[in-house]
């Protein structure tokens, strides 16, 4: 089969499906599918060996059935790095990128420092963090053996075995961790109710990790666990930067604060909502 009809196959398929942005899930499944530039479809029209045709025809189908397009292809981008993810991690949120933008203006390039990334899932906060600093170390945690699987994946992708440091822990108040050894903490926890659970959209509630994404009631339930546990591992003046579920939330987290962190920033997302904020031990 020839790269244009492949193509157009492949629109249809997703088109009929009702699928997201069709037209640009079934360019890049082929264009990662084949090695090419997506740029490259436009004018190309090689023929295709049905071996190549016959996977890219099953992966446009399993988009079609509503899997994350970031399943379909295994992996995912963040913050101008590319990731490996699957079954059992969350896929990366572009809202995030703002909040490894806001560390590292705190943390540029050629300070160094040591930093925990709490509920790290795929590693893409850590490693994002150490590919824009050098001179940074970091230890990524999570409860989930899964998700830990799949930072360790990544952090061999990107040669960072030597800087990040993978811990299982359920429990931060047991986590072994000196204590005042860290400069930052940084987490995208899970934060949704578990009452909006069910009201997500289908490819997110049916396919991504639900212990990343439910947060307990009000969504608070491990916020509580990093306020009793954090200021315990905070080096004086150590900064603790969350991403929370947005201006609806803010109030409920501000009362849950010791009165060991005071207030450093309010960080808006693209959509014009409080999305992450930041803490200064004192």
């Amino acid at each position: 089969m020839r790269l244009r009809e492949l193509r157009r196959r492949c629109r249809e398929t997703l088109i009929l499906a009702g699928a997201a942005r069709p037209e640009y899930s079934a360019d890049l499944i082929i264009s990662r599918r084949l090695g090419i530039g997506r740029a490259e479809l436009l004018y190309k029209d090689d023929e295709i060996p049905a071996q190549s045709c016959e996977g890219i025809f099953a992966a446009a189908a399993r988009r079609a059935q509503g899997v994350p397009l970031a399943y379909v292809l295994h992996e995912a981008e963040f913050y101008g790095y590319r990731f490996k993810v699957g079954r059992g991690v969350l896929i990366p949120r572009p809202e995030t990128e703002l909040l490894v933008e806001a560390a590292l203006e705190y943390f540029p390039r050629g300070r160094g420092a040591r930093f925990a990334d709490w509920c790290t899932g795929s590693g893409c906060i850590a490693l994002s963090l150490l590919l824009e600093n050098g001179a940074l170390t970091g230890l990524g945690i999570d409860k989930s053996p899964q998700a830990l699987r799949w930072a360790a994946i990544n952090r061999k992708f990107h040669h960072l075995e030597d800087r990040l440091a993978l811990l299982r822990n359920a429990e931060p108040s047991e986590a072994a961790i000196d204590g005042e050894s860290l400069d930052f903490i940084i987490s995208n926890p899970p934060y949704i109710p578990e009452g909006e659970m069910a009201g997500l959209m289908p490819e997110v509630r049916d396919y991504e990790p639900h212990m990343a994404l439910n947060g307990g009631a009000g969504g608070l339930a491990l916020y509580k666990k990093f306020f009793r546990s954090f200021p315990g591992f905070l080096k004086p003046g150590g900064l603790l930067l969350l991403e929370t579920a947005g201006s609806s939330q803010i109030c409920a987290l501000e009362g849950l604060v010791s009165s060991e962190f005071v207030l450093m920033n309010k960080i808006l997302d693209y959509n014009g909502i409080i999305r992450h904020i930041i803490w200064r031990k004192r």
